[in-house]
């Protein structure tokens, strides 16, 4: 059984009053509090550890990053970014690859980034099934801490993650203990395995959201990702040399669909088209759902989105042509990195992922009054 940490008044105050991202923050309980040693703002990322409760490993390690503008007075809140690390990926490889602690990408946001145990996240079918290692009350644990040590804005706090670790951010989606903490859901080249690949169903009819709950989610994925494909089929490869193919995952417009459904789109309709280029066709029925998709980066990416009850893009898709698994960005990685990646692109997703994060706080965006 999982213990979960009463919530603190100003937790409760973020995630009850209805407001709009141009509204104060709500500052957490440790503004004020002195600085974790070695720890100073536009200064080295520092790693900490944390006691997760039971059933979530034990001690964890954390990599933690304080922006330029942070106040070192820890007074002043600022808005908290939870990155997850890829399956067999370090957390300061995706500190690297994201750019989230490069102030000329991200001058705002703390950044967080877990450390999965063995490197790997709960939600990939070589991991233990949920029952014996779950990382939701680990992330539970992580965030009531951060809360309790530095000046956040409780209402602004977001999670995001590459393939393995975009799957976590999907399953916090799922999971309303941790998900009423954070205000919108992102993951790029993410891996969301189907019940049948991983023997238990966490990603599909398992997925729970709160009542009423209004749940920004982006995917940002390519077309020639072939470790976890965009149409789900991942037959066709053997990464881990079992000499089958690997495990299929939920397709990404049917991923993308399923979130506007439970956003109040109940215009959209259940069966998706690929198209021969994939492009995505959903048929729209009633009420003031829109899907919009513009073609953008001289026709390689394609932006779908969905206006759910008035608020716009509470859903997005973006579609990279010709991006392998990796993280669009116009920097070269490692040369591991780039060969699944196939090259650098004319864009960054972290930019694209910042502005997107911003539409939204826990308050006005929350619930559908």
């Amino acid at each position: 059984m999982h213990f979960f940490p009463p919530l603190t008044p100003a937790l409760t105050l973020a995630l009850n009053t209805l407001h709009s991202i141009t509204a104060p923050p709500v500052p957490s309980t440790g503004c004020g509090n002195p600085l974790p040693e070695g720890l100073f703002p536009g200064g080295p990322s520092v790693n900490f550890t944390i006691f997760a409760p039971e059933g979530s490993g034990g001690q964890r390690r954390y990599l933690l990053h304080l922006p330029e503008r942070f106040d070192l007075r820890n007074r002043t809140p600022k808005p908290l970014l939870v990155v997850f690390h890829a399956f067999g990926q370090t957390t300061t490889s995706i500190e690297d690859m994201s750019g989230f602690s490069d102030d000329t990408v991200n001058g705002d946001m703390v950044v967080v980034y877990p450390e999965g145990i063995n490197n790997t996240w709960q939600g990939d079918p070589s991991s233990p099934p949920t029952p014996t290692l779950d990382d939701r009350p680990y992330i539970h644990t992580l965030l009531l801490h951060l809360h309790s040590t530095l000046c956040l804005d409780t209402s602004r706090v977001y999670a995001t993650g590459f393939s393995n670790g975009g799957g976590l951010a999907g399953l916090l989606a799922c999971y309303p203990p941790t998900s009423r903490l954070i205000a919108a859901f992102a993951g790029v080249s993410a891996a969301y395995y189907t019940t049948e690949s991983l023997g238990e169903d966490i990603f599909e009819n398992g997925c729970r959201v709160e009542e009423g709950r209004r749940m920004p989610m982006l995917s940002i994925h390519g077309s020639k990702d072939d470790v976890v494909a965009y149409d789900g089929d991942n037959s066709g490869v053997d990464w881990d040399g079992d000499g089958r193919g690997d495990p299929d995952t939920v397709p990404i417009p049917r991923w993308l669909s399923e979130w506007g459904g439970r956003n109040g789109c109940q215009g959209v309709k259940g069966n998706l088209t690929l198209e021969a280029d994939i492009s995505m066709n959903w048929h729209i029925a009633t009420g003031d759902v829109v899907n919009a998709t513009m073609v953008l980066e001289n026709g390689s990416v394609r932006k779908s989105t969905w206006t759910c009850r008035g608020w716009s893009g509470v859903v997005t898709g973006y579609y990279v042509a010709g991006l392998g698994h990796g993280w669009p960005s116009t920097v070269a990685l490692d040369e591991g990195w780039e060969g699944m990646r196939g090259g650098p692109s004319s864009w960054n997703a972290s930019s694209v992922l910042l502005e997107w994060f911003k539409k939204w706080s826990l308050g006005g965006d929350r619930r559908w009054g």
